[in-house]
């Protein structure tokens, strides 16, 4: 695609993906809350964990919010740059878990789409 082809990107889209991206951040953990602790005896104390969460990026979240740097850098501000880091790396954290899954080439997929047509 050539330079006068490419469409400017606004600031509705922007945030839009910008939402997007913290929306999907937040899926772990409401599916994490969602769902009951079964490994947990009644009366039992619930365990803390051994080591808080890093508070610090991944060299990779760090990475992409470079590249959100040089486009859009002179639109953000430094809260907002802190708030994508954060959302970028709780992103890529979720994406490390889901790779994780091991999966089969013949496990079906989780939802199958069916195009409905009227009188077929």
């Amino acid at each position: 695609m050539r330079d006068s082809e490419k469409k400017a990107l606004s600031r509705r889209e922007f945030g839009k993906a910008a939402a997007a991206v913290a929306g999907l951040s937040l899926v772990p953990s409401l599916v994490g809350a969602a769902l009951p602790d079964t490994s947990a005896k009644p009366g039992a104390q619930p365990e803390k964990p051994a080591t808080a969460p890093s508070d610090t990026p991944s060299e990779e979240a760090l990475a992409l919010v470079g590249i959100v740097k040089l486009r859009y850098g002179s639109r953000l501000n430094e809260e907002a740059m802190k708030e994508i880091t954060r959302s970028l790396d709780g992103t890529l954290k979720s994406a490390a878990a889901l790779r994780k899954v091991p999966l089969e080439n013949s496990d079906p997929p989780a939802v199958v789409f069916r195009a409905w047509k009227a009188g077929a």
